[in-house]
């Protein structure tokens, strides 16, 4: 009977944890509609804690972004259909190169690519989600970023360089090395997809599609690199035999976690997904091996014995056992650890957070079976097989110090050996510990520096020569920028909208997630919360503006738009209750009685400060990404919105609207900013670069050169130092010259001075050029598919390039320099 009713609870417990991911599982899938998978996602969390470790944040900052790419069918576009449309649109600008006249774009890159907390609390450069490591040399690394693509590394971290800047995809979740060929390079993304590229990075193309899921492992033969494990995390594990061409399901399992080869053996594969199983005969067939729970799991194994096996397993989010097997994984014993939770916040093990399985670990020394490191939002070590562990790292610098332990951001997504060295990738980067013996406060070295993979949600720019730049960013706080000082933190959590105080730089702004509001008086030293009113919670990403004419008076946008006119001390609203939160607030610079607001696909205005009820304006088109009203016009408006129309533009105030979609991309419009140029210019940033029209332009310019292929999700301008500047998610801040207001545009003059020759051409072509310059180099067919690209090329004059790979046929030679963009026809006999 106690058997009957444990197995009772068993699948009682399984079905009820199937059913709370439900909405994960709806969107991995990609093939629901975006409201359909929040209303799934509302009825899960309906009444349930929304806090630290329940994945409530996880999930809104997914609907934020989802809300801003949903397209008018209601479902996000797929990796496939964003492949197509940029290669479409690099047809596009290739085809029409000839006739477009020069613009001064020329973006480069601020960073943040290292971290200098001053009052942040969890500082870090950006979200790392795995690493692999070129067996025998750990001077060759490559990391996945989450939304910043892969990166290389040749010496040892001493530097990085970023290799899917121009795919259509950046979005990694594991990474791998083929052990047979170091230049050989796989990446898993979202929606089941495996890129591959044989050029070290240089070109990635799509090797398949796994189970419709985050592929978050890659595992590869160590000597037949057609032998190929994958785990797509909400669907299942996956094998292949022919190099990636086709994959069949390896094991019956819902889920797909982690895979392990068996030291010295990789006849024997250990899989891992709500069950543990293990194959005898190369991955052809497995027996899942009984004694666990379903909760998600992660193996480790050592060199040193090839017998041990562990296995360390969640319960919901939290720490839910650790198991140890001696016969090779045949069988297993759960070890004690009683109420132990080692997935949480706290030191001690002493709490009931965690995020699980996003955050959960586990990495064994390939010379001592005994040392077991497992991790979840923080690290621990064993020294004795997991029957005991202590704390190796904290996620807050000063506790982490004052305990004598190693600081290691937040969130430890993966961990791995490396000879005797260990690796940790975080939400804040990349972490190796050398020594793991010896736990000290040097215990982790952060590797990250040199990456620029920060992911701005919001940023704000003063109005000064020496400009100031203040962003928020996820997972990674919120860091200000100036040219004395460099990067400094000053607000920890998800750094979210903030700006600079107009007439004192020390005095700035930000929020956190769910508008939290903060502040401070001197240049970032120290940190005042301010008390929100109202409410007190808004949008995952609140609106906060500043006013434009009145000093220390400050505006927040929640469920009602509220006024401070003593630095928040206190506040009062000024509009009536729009029924929920909103996305949007932007004043008019010359007259703060001016303003607009946007909920969902419903606009807002004011033009009494609202000392009135706001008045709904008509409705563009929908859901409203961004805001921007005309420097010397208030009735003139641009919203960037989900709708085809990509961006609408008013004339009266948001009374009536004109499309401005022309020739845009079928990418997501996500910022749009007014430039005060005499002509109307306007910026807009995408999902897929940045594009500028005014009065004299009949079609949107790209405005993207030296720009990465990534989401761009702010724009400000600053007027004293003529430049634009891009805040993007998960490619840190550019910044570039704007369109001189009585600059004339003309023919490009730097793509005169470039030839090629010869050409027709067979299997080398060489680049001639009048003066030397750095250049990024990519050579794309009719089709608009990149085929070939060399970053950072010194062109001396001259530069040759070896083309034996294409074939006979038409192709389009790019290059992007801070002199401008230079587009030649090449043909191949």
């Amino acid at each position: 009977m106690r058997f009957r009713l444990l197995l009772l609870f068993t699948l009682l417990f399984s079905s009820l944890a199937i059913q709370a991911q439900e909405y994960l599982r709806m969107i991995d899938a990609g093939t629901y509609k975006v409201q359909d998978i929040i209303d799934s996602a509302e009825a899960h969390f309906e009444g349930k804690d929304k806090g630290r470790g329940t994945g409530y944040k996880q999930y809104k900052r997914w609907e934020y972004n989802a809300l801003r790419m949903v397209q008018e069918d209601g479902y996000l576009a797929s990796n496939a259909d964003r492949l197509r449309e940029l290669e479409n649109w690099n047809a596009y600008v290739n085809n029409t190169a000839e006739n477009r006249m020069v613009l001064p774009d020329s973006w480069q890159e601020m960073g943040p690519d290292n971290w200098n907390a001053t009052s942040g609390w969890n500082p870090g450069v950006g979200r790392i989600t795995s690493v692999a490591i070129e067996e025998g040399n750990e001077n060759h690394i490559i990391v996945g970023a989450n939304t910043g693509g892969v990166w290389r590394t040749t010496d040892g971290a001493q530097s990085w360089t970023p290799l899917n800047d121009y795919f259509s995809n950046m979005k990694v979740y594991a990474v791998a090395m083929d052990p047979t060929d170091a230049n050989t390079y796989f990446f898993g993304a979202t929606n089941g997809d495996i890129f591959k590229s044989t050029d070290a990075g240089a070109t990635w193309s799509l090797l398949a599609t796994i189970g419709n899921s985050v592929v978050n492992r890659i595992l590869i033969h160590p000597t037949n690199s057609d032998i190929m494990f994958a785990t797509a995390e909400n669907v299942g594990i996956y094998a292949t035999t022919d190099g990636g061409a086709t994959w069949t399901t390896a094991v019956s399992d819902s889920r797909g976690y982690d895979l392990e080869f068996k030291p010295g053996d990789p006849s024997v594969v250990y899989a891992s997904g709500t069950g543990f199983h293990k194959s005898t005969d190369g991955g052809a067939t497995f027996t899942t091996i009984g004694g666990f729970t379903t909760g998600p799991k992660m193996i480790g194994v050592s060199a040193a014995n090839p017998e041990v096996v562990y296995v360390v397993e969640a319960f919901q989010n939290r720490f839910g056992g650790f198991y140890s097997s001696v016969d090779g994984g045949n069988t297993f014993t759960k070890l004690n650890h009683g109420n132990k939770n080692y997935f949480g916040y706290s030191t001690t093990g002493n709490d009931n957070n965690g995020q699980a399985p996003r955050d959960m670990a586990i990495a064994v020394n390939p010379l001592d079976a005994n040392e077991v490191h497992i991790a979840g939002i923080l690290s621990w070590r064993s020294m004795d097989a997991g029957v005991t562990f202590e704390i190796t790292s904290d996620w807050v610098p000063a506790n982490a110090a004052a305990q004598n332990i190693g600081y290691c951001h937040a969130d430890i997504d993966d961990m791995l050996f490396h000879g005797t060295t260990l690796y940790a990738v975080t939400d804040g980067g990349i972490f190796k510990a050398e020594n793991t013996a010896t736990i000290n406060a040097s215990y982790f070295e952060d590797l990250t520096e040199g990456l620029g993979i920060r992911q701005f949600y919001k940023i704000g720019i003063s109005q000064t020569e020496d400009v100031v730049v203040s962003g928020g960013s996820q997972d990674n706080g919120t860091s200000f920028y100036t040219s004395s000082t460099g990067w400094r933190d000053w607000i920890g959590a998800d750094g979210m909208e903030t700006f600079i105080d107009k007439d004192n730089t020390n005095f700035m702004y930000g929020t956190s997630q769910f508008g939290q509001l903060y502040r401070t008086q001197n240049g970032g030293n120290s940190l005042i919360q301010i008390n929100e009113p109202g409410t007190g919670s808004g949008n995952w990403v609140t609106p906060f503006e500043q006013d434009p004419t009145v000093q220390n008076s400050i505006y927040v946008g929640y469920n009602r738009v509220y006024k401070s006119a003593n630095l928040g001390a206190s506040w009062t609203p000024i509009s009536q209750n729009f029924g929920g939160n909103l996305n949007n607030l932007k004043i008019y610079e010359r007259n703060n009685q001016i303003m607009y607001a946007s909920r969902g696909a419903l606009m807002y205005r004011t033009t009494d400060g609202g000392a009135t009820d706001w008045e709904q304006v008509g409705i563009p088109g929908g859901l409203i990404n961004s805001i921007a009203i005309h420097p010397v016009d208030p009735n003139k408006i641009a919203v960037a919105t989900t709708s085809a129309n990509k961006v609408m533009v008013s004339e009266d105030g948001g009374d009536t609207w004109s499309s401005y979609n022309l020739n845009l991309p079928n990418f997501s419009a996500l910022a749009v900013v007014w430039q005060n140029n005499s002509k109307d210019g306007l910026y807009l940033g995408m999902d897929y670069g940045i594009y500028y029209i005014d009065n004299t332009f009949t079609e949107w310019q790209p405005y993207s050169n030296l720009l990465p292929n990534v989401q761009i999700n702010e724009l400000e301008i600053n007027y004293e130092n003529g430049m634009i500047y891009a805040g993007s998610y998960g490619r840190g801040l550019w910044v570039s010259p704007v369109v001189e207001g009585t600059m004339g545009v003309s023919k490009n003059t730097f793509e005169s001075t470039v030839s090629i020759y010869p050409n027709p051409a067979d299997s080398q072509i060489t680049l001639g050029l009048q003066n030397p310059i750095n250049a990024e180099i990519r050579i794309f067919d009719i089709s608009g598919k990149l085929l070939m690209y060399q970053a950072d090329a010194y062109i001396a004059n001259k530069y040759t390039m070896d083309v034996s790979s294409l074939n006979s046929g038409v192709y389009f030679v790019r290059l992007n320099t801070t002199a401008g963009t230079a587009i030649k026809k090449l043909v191949i006999n």
